[in-house]
């Protein structure tokens, strides 16, 4: 472990969108040192080590000679493999989200780590994001939970489905706020651009009794990330993208059932519109700080590989992410558009072929 007072020497495995955001934040850490980047595309490695003037490597093996712990931002199916190897060489690790594409990839992963006393750190950088963290001071035993992730083809992650792609930034929200083992998995799918699901809508219920309603889809012209989050006297709204967070407190006779629209009159519901807000609902729009999640979700990491303590995501948090991720995907009927409705499931189809 490196000392308090000692620069952590830092390489970045991957050049692509995600490596370049995160070695011009390390670039700007203190007390830290990005020793160079890694990438097999000559012009990606080129460039972003031309901005960042540091040394570049083909291969990231030999950059692991050169640093104390590293950032992992390549395709997701790599993610096991490249992650292992770094592990084995006694690097601390950062790897973006999924951490792996299975439960059977992944948990090797934490019980490596665990075992090397090694931080593991996983990028579900939305814990990170302000309106997500102004919101926690007011979510008490969450019962209900609505998610939608959406945005146009990226073009990337061409590799997995929206499920690791998307949705699992959610799962993973989910089951930081909820703390509750899942009772049951439902989920359907569709696929336009290859094998994998392109939209997906799944709905978990837990064994206390909390349900989440997720949705997401990659091909969509309007991007959305919002999460409505039900406790039993509030509905917090959190708008990830534009960083709002509003808090609807439900007033004390609405939470008692003592309103029956059903029993009144038509004169008492034309009085209820001018009251109807102020009287049973009381909305609170919460002061969210302009902090960047990516910075401090590698400030935590060096935090983290310099003290010793856990991550805010550690291994584990990303294990059960990606476990819940898998339940998802088995549970999914996955269809193409325009199928009749009896046609098998591409899941099917794709053991068959």
């Amino acid at each position: 472990m490196p000392g308090l007072h000692t620069a952590i020497r830092i390489g970045v495995i991957g050049a692509g969108r995600l490596g370049t955001f995160h070695a011009r934040k390390i670039r700007r850490l203190p007390n830290v040192l990005l020793v160079g980047v890694a990438d097999p595309v000559e012009a990606r490695r080129l460039a972003l080590a031309a901005e960042c003037d540091c040394p570049t490597w083909e291969d990231y093996r030999p950059l692991l000679e050169a640093c104390d712990a590293v950032v992992v931002a390549t395709p997701a199916s790599t993610h096991a493999t490249i992650v292992e190897e770094c592990l084995l060489k006694g690097r601390h690790v950062f790897v973006e989200k999924p951490l792996a594409v299975s439960m059977a990839e992944a948990e090797p992963l934490v019980n490596l780590a665990r075992k090397t006393g090694l931080i593991l750190q996983v990028g579900h950088i939305e814990r990170f994001n302000p309106a997500f963290q102004a919101a926690l001071p007011y979510i008490h035993d969450p019962w209900r939970v609505e998610t939608v992730r959406q945005g146009p083809f990226s073009f990337r992650s061409t590799d997995i489905g929206c499920v690791f792609d998307l949705m699992i930034h959610d799962l993973d929200l989910v089951r930081a706020i909820v703390r509750a083992p899942t009772s049951a998995v439902r989920a359907t799918g569709i696929a336009l651009l290859g094998p994998y699901e392109d939209i997906a809508q799944a709905e978990l219920h837990f064994a206390n009794g909390a349900s989440a309603v997720l949705k997401t889809s990659r091909i969509e012209r309007q991007p959305a990330r919002w999460m409505r989050v039900w406790t039993r006297d509030a509905i917090i709204d959190i708008d990830f993208a534009a960083r709002k967070t509003t808090v609807c407190h439900l007033g004390e006779k609405l939470r008692q059932g003592m309103l029956d629209i059903t029993r009144l009159s038509g004169a008492e519901l034309e009085e209820l519109k001018h009251t109807f807000e102020s009287q049973w609902f009381d909305y609170q729009e919460l002061i969210v700080s302009d902090r960047d999640p990516l910075e401090d979700e590698l400030h935590d990491f060096v935090e983290s590989v310099r003290t010793g303590r856990p991550p805010l995501v550690s291994g584990e948090s990303g294990l059960e992410a990606v476990g819940l991720a898998e339940a998802v995907i088995q549970s999914l009927d996955l269809r193409r558009l325009g199928e009749p409705s009896g046609a098998p499931t591409i899941r099917e189809w794709r053991r068959a072929a």
